[in-house]
């Protein structure tokens, strides 16, 4: 889901709109590094390369600044070369006359909408004018969680850039505040303020998901809140929801943590997200083992959501649709044995004798 930013929004966001990473970014970028930046779904990627592209112009005019967005061009290397042409003033960009104009100018290229390393011709293209100054070329990656998971195979092509790693963060309760001010302003929704630290708590701080559950406000009013069935049906908000919900399958415990989806104290960042899973199998399960049945997945999804806690078997009783006249404790333990046996490869259910099961966090 992609949708127009206006700028009035962009310009309205104050320079410490995204905490420290601004100041951080901008000073690698200026001492000639090449960051990439990276979160989940919904944390602003768009909204992150444009407030860096005009915190440039406004501090460092002189620094020429191309924005590619890798998923609208087609021929890269072409578009960029031919953005590289207007800047330098040469009709052929090539080692000489781009190491000429480097020698005396900077150049930075913003690459934006990054989901995965497949672009081998444009990232080698990149290093090979990173390596005639190092200095004064600068390259800033703006992406999803594949640059945290797949990093080895983003420098494999990309040795001089994507370092270091930058991961941008949940907002705090006086972000998710500042969110609402400004979409208050810009959409003339005047979602009230005393609401923040619910609308805090419901996203998680994630700005999709304040912006999302805003919206939901306003067109259905407070009261919507008071019913989480039919908030995460809204869209966009269910379509975000669902962004991140399918990440939880394909991600181990341990990344999920460090990314943000899942807190230290082992529940999930938002409670939304929380609602969401409870009444949706977790997309991804299919691709992932593709011999599940709709039980297997619905079981397996219970187990994720609840990974590190015992499951009993009231609760797969439910899934199995059982009721006091067809309760079989045969069958359950039959359908925990079938997932377990289809899934050992990537995740582990141990049996808890008396108590149920439950599946270990590693």
């Amino acid at each position: 889901m992609k949708k127009f930013i206006n700028a009035s929004i962009i310009e309205k966001l104050p320079s410490d709109h995204f905490g420290s990473k601004t100041e951080e970014i901008i000073n690698l970028l200026l001492n000639g590094h090449s960051p990439a930046v990276y979160g989940i779904p919904g944390y602003g990627m768009n909204y992150f390369s444009k407030h860096i592209l005009l915190q440039m112009q406004k501090r460092k005019p002189k620094v020429k600044t191309i924005l590619l967005n890798l998923s609208f061009e087609n021929n890269k290397v072409k578009v960029l070369k031919s953005q590289l042409s207007v800047i330098i003033g040469e009709k052929k960009i090539n080692e000489i006359t781009m190491s000429k104009y480097l020698k005396k100018h900077k150049i930075l290229i913003i690459l934006v909408e990054i989901h995965s390393p497949n672009y081998p011709k444009l990232f080698k293209f990149l290093c090979a004018l990173k390596e005639l100054h190092q200095k004064n070329f600068m390259v800033l990656s703006i992406g999803d969680y594949t640059l945290y998971t797949k990093t080895d195979a983003y420098l494999e092509n990309g040795r001089y850039l994507f370092t270091p790693l930058i991961k941008i963060n949940n907002f705090n309760l006086h972000g998710v505040r500042r969110i609402i001010k400004i979409n208050n302003s810009e959409y003339n929704w005047n979602i009230p303020l005393d609401l923040t630290k619910r609308i805090f708590f419901l996203s998680g701080g994630n700005p999709a998901l304040v912006y999302s559950t805003c919206m939901a406000i306003y067109y259905e009013g407070e009261r919507i809140l008071k019913h989480r069935e039919r908030l995460i049906k809204q869209q966009p908000l269910n379509f975000r929801l669902s962004e991140i919900a399918k990440l939880i399958p394909k991600l181990t415990i341990e990344q999920q943590i460090d990314l943000g989806i899942i807190n230290t104290n082992g529940t999930l960042f938002a409670e939304l997200l929380t609602e969401y899973i409870k009444g949706n199998e977790l997309e991804g399960l299919d691709e992932l083992f593709p011999n599940l049945t709709k039980t297997d997945r619905k079981i397996l999804t219970l187990f994720i959501q609840n990974r590190g806690k015992i499951i009993s078997k009231d609760q797969l009783s439910l899934i199995l649709d059982q009721t006091a006249d067809t309760y079989s404790e045969w069958a359950i333990y039959k359908a925990v044995a079938r997932v377990r046996d289809k899934i050992k490869d990537r995740y582990t259910i141990k049996t808890l004798k008396g108590r149920g099961w439950k599946m270990k966090k590693e």
